[in-house]
């Protein structure tokens, strides 16, 4: 919600006092309805205060970015945990290990291929 409880006390105010000083101005006003309609009519600005900082709080609301606190060596295990494909952590193969392993696995995936294509086409 935008703003404090103290808005819809100004708002109150305010209006009490527009409405007091507009009616005052008939010379045949009385005194005691004048001042109790001008106490409604401010409980009423006071009510509809908060649905004015409600609205005002919706349309200037920004989310704030979400802030990774975590450190290299937490982010592969929360990868494995999180993810159903196979990863593999950086820290624990050398390069030629983690590419020996890629070719591997794309010479099997190749050769499932082939395999399935030449039963389609017999």
């Amino acid at each position: 919600m935008f703003g404090s409880i103290f808005y819809n006390f100004w708002a109150a105010l305010l209006s009490f006092a527009v409405y007091f000083i507009a009616a005052i101005q008939n010379p045949y006003a009385m005194p005691l309805p004048t001042i109790g309609i001008a106490l409604v009519i401010a409980v009423i600005a006071f009510g509809l205060m908060f649905l004015i900082r409600y609205f005002l709080g919706y349309v200037f609301y920004t989310p704030e970015a979400p802030v990774l606190s975590q450190s290299e060596e937490e982010l592969p295990v929360v990868a494995e945990k999180t993810d159903k494909t196979k990863t593999v952590p950086q820290g624990d193969h050398t390069t030629m290990e983690v590419e020996d392993e890629n070719t591997e696995e794309i010479a099997q995936v190749v050769r499932s291929m082939l395999q399935s294509d030449e039963s389609l086409t017999r």
